[in-house]
């Protein structure tokens, strides 16, 4: 069987969860890693669409995060992210389609709107693992590509406000719904995990997170990360993280 190939960015919410996936399940792939901006016309001529990740495997190609892990499970079934129990299952693929469709958009547009000012800092977070001529590039370039990215995402004051009320009623899920067994579904890690510590990493970092965050921080990245500091829900999103994202499986990109 060949390597899947993943197409992501590496700071991303949603390639995260594809490559926590296949790392977890010691899935050995290629990467293929594009920047905001210049991706778009490399992917929508191949594949239609300039949103990631994209997986492509034996023929088939998996558009979204949702897909690609139901491929995944199908495909490599040890290590299963699905609970077994049918109801449970059904619970599981509900919060991830919560956290995907109303979470994700909602965590991104208000963590961005504090991050992305911050040129050089916030540039090279995004290009993390490129040459250094080519990060210098990109923070030269990412000006535009900010403006264009803040366009397409929505982020304005507004949109921050309404995602950080949805950020917070996210942590305050997960921090009361994990209270019982430390997990989300069930007594045992799950794709419901799996996709809520991904979408909220934004709100603590977790060391775990496999793009480099040094420190001293820029002013907006603290004041986004102080508002949830204390939170309890970013101990369980820390936790998870610790305990489940293991190291990468990647093999090649």
């Amino acid at each position: 069987m060949s390597h899947p190939e993943l197409w992501q960015m590496h700071f991303s919410l949603y390639p995260e969860k594809v490559r926590w996936a296949l790392d977890y399940k010691r899935v050995p792939h290629i990467r293929h890693s594009l920047l905001p901006g210049p991706h778009a016309v490399r992917l929508i001529a191949r594949f239609g669409q300039k949103a990631m990740p994209i997986l492509r495997h034996e023929g088939n190609v998996l558009k979204t995060s949702a897909a690609v892990l139901d491929y995944v499970e199908q495909t490599w079934p040890e290590l299963p992210l699905y609970p077994e129990d049918p109801d449970s299952r059904a619970q599981a693929l509900a919060l991830q389609k919560w956290f995907d469709d109303k979470i994700g958009p909602a965590v991104r547009r208000a963590g961005f709107y504090e991050m992305l000012p911050h040129t050089e800092y916030s540039a090279r977070r995004i290009a993390t693992g490129l040459p250094e001529w080519q990060q210098r590039l990109y923070v030269s370039a990412f000006p535009a590509i900010r403006a264009i990215m803040m366009l397409d995402m929505q982020i304005n004051a507004a949109g921050a406000e309404a995602g950080c009320t949805l950020t917070q009623e996210a942590l305050d899920f997960v921090a009361r719904n994990s209270e019982r067994t430390g997990y989300l579904v069930g007594d045992r890690f799950s794709v419901a995990d799996l996709t809520a510590a991904t979408i909220l990493f934004p709100t603590c970092l977790p060391s775990e997170y496999p793009v480099d965050i040094p420190r001293p921080l820029p002013s907006g990245w603290e004041h986004w990360l102080e508002r949830w500091r204390n939170h309890p829900g970013c101990e369980y999103v820390r936790r998870i993280y610790r305990e489940h994202r293991g190291v990468s499986a990647a093999v090649g990109g």
